[in-house]
């Protein structure tokens, strides 16, 4: 999490910082991205990013909940708010997905984050989120393997997304089918 170092900056100085980090984080992954390209961004010295943050990820990390919607919450908020009828959820949070995952101001942030993910980055991102003082509840639903098929169906049609350059109905297509598959069952023909 930012320092209280950035907290105190002023809201100009903290806005020039985070706008610049949006940018880095559009243009490329966490891994290709460097410290120094965003000091020589905002012209100040690499020991001043390090009063700020503890590293890159950390920085990558605010710009994340700052800028995109955490899609396991959403998912359970919504199945929360529909009695947990799993496949009326499944239908909502696919609108909800074919808008969030397109805003042009956060695509590039949110390819970034799908493409290039790794289980090293799930981990040190679930510690981050715990460490907010806000943190989102833990709750565990009954059937946590058909949680676990969701989250997966779900992740595999982004990473397509973003690998295959589907527009939102094209999203929205193909994620519907995915929902059908789970009602009806797969039928090879």
């Amino acid at each position: 999490m930012p320092s209280e170092t950035f907290y105190n900056l002023s809201e100009d100085k903290k806005d020039r910082i985070v706008e610049s980090l949006k940018k880095t984080f559009a243009k490329k992954s966490i891994f290709e991205a460097s410290v120094k390209e965003v000091v020589e961004d905002l012209n100040i010295a690499r020991g001043s990013f390090y009063q700020y943050f503890e590293d890159l990820e950390d920085a990558y990390f605010m710009i994340l909940d700052m800028e995109t919607v955490d899609i396991h919450h959403l998912f359970k908020k919504i199945l929360k708010e529909n009695d947990y009828d799993l496949f009326k959820s499944l239908d909502i949070y696919a609108r909800d997905l074919s808008v969030i995952l397109f805003e042009e101001e956060n695509y590039s942030i949110y390819r970034n984050r799908f493409l290039y993910w790794t289980c090293n980055l799930e981990n040190k991102w679930q510690r981050y989120k715990s460490e907010k003082l806000n943190s989102m509840d833990t709750e565990t639903f009954e059937n946590n393997e058909i949680m676990h098929l969701v989250k997966a169906a779900v992740h595999d049609l982004i990473e397509r997304n973003y690998i295959e350059g589907w527009s939102s109905e094209e999203f929205l297509d193909k994620f519907e089918n995915y929902i059908d598959w789970l009602k009806g069952g797969i039928k090879w023909d």
